[in-house]
C-alpha cells in the first residue's frame, strides 16, 4: 500500500537554533506539512532558506516539501544542497537517492537511465554512512529488484542486502525475503515469511502490519482484518494499523461507519513520512462512502487521493466504476 515506510523527522525542524520570528516560520511548516497542505509549508520553509542557506535541516524539509509537490527537479537541487551541506548524513543522502528515484519515473527513458544510476549510489552511501538504517536497506532492495544491471541492480545484490537486514532485524529479515519472494509471485513463500516475522517478534506491531498489507493486497480481507487488529492492540496509536483495518472492513462490506469514521479522522491529519499517505486515505474514504451508496461523498474523497497523488492507479479505477455505475 505503501511504496516506503519512512521514519517522520519532520518535527526535528522545531530544534534547530534559529531567530524566534523563524521559529515560528518552522513550527508553521512542520504543521502545515503534516496537515498535507505542502504547498504552504513549501513557500514558508523557502523564505527560511533563503534566510538561512547554510542550513541543511531546512533544504532537507524543503526538498521533502517540493517532492509532495511533485516538483522534482527542485526537490533534487535542496537535497543536493543539504547533502552538499552535511555530506555525512546518512538520511540526508537517503532522501536525495528518493529525490533522484521519483525524478527518474517521471523523466524519458534515456534520461531516466542516467538518473537511475544516481538513485543506486545514494542509497548505497547512505548504508554505508549508517549500516544500521533499514530503512535505507529496505530502499536499496527494492532498487536491486526493479532497476536493471547496467545501473546497478541485480537479484544477487537484493539478496545480499536481505541478508544484512536480517543480521540486524531478524522480524525485518523475514520481510525482506518475503519482498523478494513477492518480486517472484512466490506468494506461499512469501506468506511463510511474513509469518516467522511475527514468531521472531511476537509484540512488535511491525511483523503484523506488513503481513496484514500483504494479506489485503492478496484478497484475503478477513484475514487481514484480524492481523490488521493484532497490529493495531499491540500498538494503539498505529495509524498504519488503523488505515489497514478500515481497508479490510470497506473490502468485505462491513461495519462501513466505524471505517469512514477512522479514516475521515486520519484525513485531518496529522500525517508524518512513516503514516499512511493522505492519497492512501483518501482512496479508502472514497471506497467506504462508496460502498455506502454516498456516491458524491466518495467522487470528492477519489478525486481529492488524486490530487495529492495524480498517479495513483487505484483511485482512478475506483472513479471510473462509479461513473460506470451512474450511466447505468
Amino acid at each position: 500500500m505503501k511504496i516506503h515506510r519512512i521514519c517522520a523527522l519532520l518535527l526535528s525542524l522545531l530544534v534547530v537554533p534559529t531567530a524566534q520570528p523563524a521559529e515560528g516560520d518552522l513550527k508553521r511548516a512542520a504543521d502545515r506539512y503534516l496537515r498535507g497542505d505542502f504547498r504552504a509549508a513549501a513557500e514558508l520553509l523557502e523564505g527560511i532558506a533563503r534566510a538561512e542557506p547554510g542550513n541543511a535541516e531546512v533544504h532537507l524539509q524543503l526538498g521533502k516539501s517540493y517532492l509532495r509537490l511533485r516538483r522534482y527537479n527542485d526537490a533534487v537541487r535542496e537535497l543536493e544542497r543539504a547533502v552538499a551541506l552535511d555530506p555525512g548524513s546518512s538520511r540526508y543522502h537517503l532522501w536525495l537517492g528518493r529525490a533522484y528515484g521519483e525524478k527518474a519515473a517521471h523523466a524519458s527513458k534515456l534520461s531516466a537511465f542516467g538518473i537511475a544510476r544516481k538513485v543506486s549510489q545514494e542509497f548505497e552511501t547512505a548504508v554505508r554512512l549508517d549500516p544500521d538504517n533499514i530503512d535505507a536497506r529496505f530502499d536499496s532492495l527494492d532498487f536491486y529488484l526493479e532497476a536493471p544491471g547496467l545501473v546497478g541492480g541485480g537479484r544477487d545484490k537484493a539478496e545480499a542486502e536481505a541478508r544484512e537486514i536480517a543480521a540486524r532485524n531478524a522480524a525485518r529479515g523475514h520481510a525482506a525475503r518475503a519482498r523478494i519472494y513477492c518480486k517472484d509471485k512466490k506468494w506461499d513463500l512469501a506468506l511463510a515469511e511474513y509469518e516467522r516475522a511475527i514468531a521472531s517478534a511476537p509484540q512488535a506491531s511491525e511483523p503484523y502490519l506488513v503481513l496484514a498489507e500483504y494479506l489485503l493486497e492478496r484478497g484475503d480481507f478477513p484475514r487481514a482484518e484480524r492481523v490488521a487488529g493484532q497490529a493495531l492492540g499491540l500498538n494503539p496509536a498505529s495509524l498504519e494499523a488503523k488505515l489497514l483495518l478500515a481497508a479490510a472492513r470497506v473490502s468485505q462490506g462491513s461495519e462501513l461507519d466505524a471505517a469512514a469514521h477512522a479514516l475521515s479522522e486520519m484525513a485531518a491529519g496529522p500525517l508524518g513520512d512513516a503514516d499512511p499517505s493522505f492519497a492512501e486515505v483518501y482512496y479508502w474514504l472514497g471506497r467506504a462512502y462508496a460502498a455506502r451508496g454516498e456516491t458524491a461523498a466518495a467522487r470528492e474523497a477519489l478525486k481529492t487521493a488524486l490530487q495529492f497523488d495524480p498517479d495513483y492507479a487505484k483511485p482512478k479505477e475506483a472513479l471510473s466504476r462509479l461513473e460506470g455505475a451512474s450511466l447505468r
